[in-house]
């Protein structure tokens, strides 16, 4: 197996595991506006949680595009070295 093959897997798993780490951080994220929260205890935690999903989420799709375009790269070389033998 090429090494642009085991890359391309590597990006993969990657990607996944980014995807289930997203969803595990936002089964924890409530969705209830607290007005009354007396610490603002719910409210700080509210924010982290945003703040940890949104810089997943950039991460992530930044990571899912890059694999992508490595992806058809790789799928259009290996077309083209097939097509020209």
């Amino acid at each position: 197996m090429p090494a642009s093959m085991i890359v391309l897997i590597a990006m993969t798993v990657i990607v996944a595991i980014i995807a289930v780490y997203r969803w595990i951080v936002g089964h924890h994220e409530d969705d209830f506006l607290h007005i009354e929260d007396p610490t603002g205890q719910l409210i700080a935690n509210q924010r982290e949680t945003a703040r940890a999903l949104n810089k997943v989420d950039h991460l992530g799709i930044g990571l899912t595009i890059a694999t992508a375009i490595y992806g058809v790269a790789l799928l259009v070389m290996f077309l083209y070295a097939g097509l020209n033998k």
